[in-house]
């Protein structure tokens, strides 16, 4: 990071051809011969190689400042702004702070130590509320499908559109052990069903424990058999999901 923040450096493009580049100068010697007598020879030849394309990247160069403040000596960096445009530049300046130092820490402009609030570990992120998240929820989906051929593509959506179809309050995209589930939640009948945007997995169906479900990991949830119900996407999986949803809401 030091190194890169004062000199730059080359960002190497190994997906294009390579071109003929130069290396570096050096001294040439050579004898040439005249019938028998030779003669010593030398001059300066620049040397060529064929590599990979490559793009200088300019330096950063963010200059630390080193002061003094109620007793304690710190080293501190220009100021940071929490937006996304300068995210690469807050990266770049705290992995040079503990490459140099070792540690680092965040503080508001008045150099006050910021407290961060509480972290509570959750596996799935939460569409919008509202009639119509059907957007978002498409975007997810052609994001984590465009790997995947036309026909796989459209069991999976169809799958997706035959739960949507019984009119969920609130869809959560899944994250960490639940990354390639979506959840949608029926308060109604206080049911949550997770469908997976792989073409091979089971839907699953959760009860009223969905809050408590929710933060432990995959296997986890499996192996304890929290979930109230398992349908394989077999011949008929409709109907029994249409079963499943036609049952009174438990008490």
């Amino acid at each position: 990071m030091s190194r890169f923040n004062a000199n730059g450096k080359w960002e190497v493009h190994r997906d294009r051809p390579k071109e003929p580049r130069y290396i570096r100068t050096v001294l040439w010697r050579w004898t040439q011969w005249a019938g028998r007598d030779k003669e010593e020879h030398e001059g300066f030849k620049d040397i060529f190689r064929d590599c990979y394309p490559r793009d200088f990247v300019d330096p950063p160069a963010v200059e630390l400042t080193y002061m003094e403040r109620d007793g304690e000596r710190l080293v501190v960096s220009p100021e940071l702004l929490n937006d996304s445009r300068s995210a690469d530049r807050n990266r770049h300046t705290i992995n040079l702070l503990l490459e140099l130092f070792g540690e680092c820490e965040t503080v508001a402009r008045d150099l006050t130590r910021l407290s961060p609030p509480a972290i509570r570990k959750v596996n799935w992120h939460m569409l919008p509320s509202g009639r119509h998240p059907w957007e978002r929820l498409r975007d997810h989906l052609d994001e984590a499908l465009k790997r995947r051929s036309e026909d796989t593509r459209r069991v999976i959506m169809d799958r997706q559109e035959t739960i949507r179809s019984y009119g969920p309050t609130d869809i959560f995209i899944g994250a960490g052990g639940f990354d390639d589930y979506l959840a949608y939640v029926f308060p109604a009948r206080k049911l949550v069903i997770l469908e997976s945007v792989r073409k091979d997995n089971a839907l699953y169906v959760f009860g009223r424990d969905w809050q408590r479900v929710s933060q432990l990991s995959k296997a986890e949830v499996l192996s304890n058999r929290f979930h109230l119900a398992r349908i394989v996407h077999s011949d008929g999986w409709k109907g029994r999901l249409a079963r499943l949803m036609a049952r009174p809401a438990a008490a």
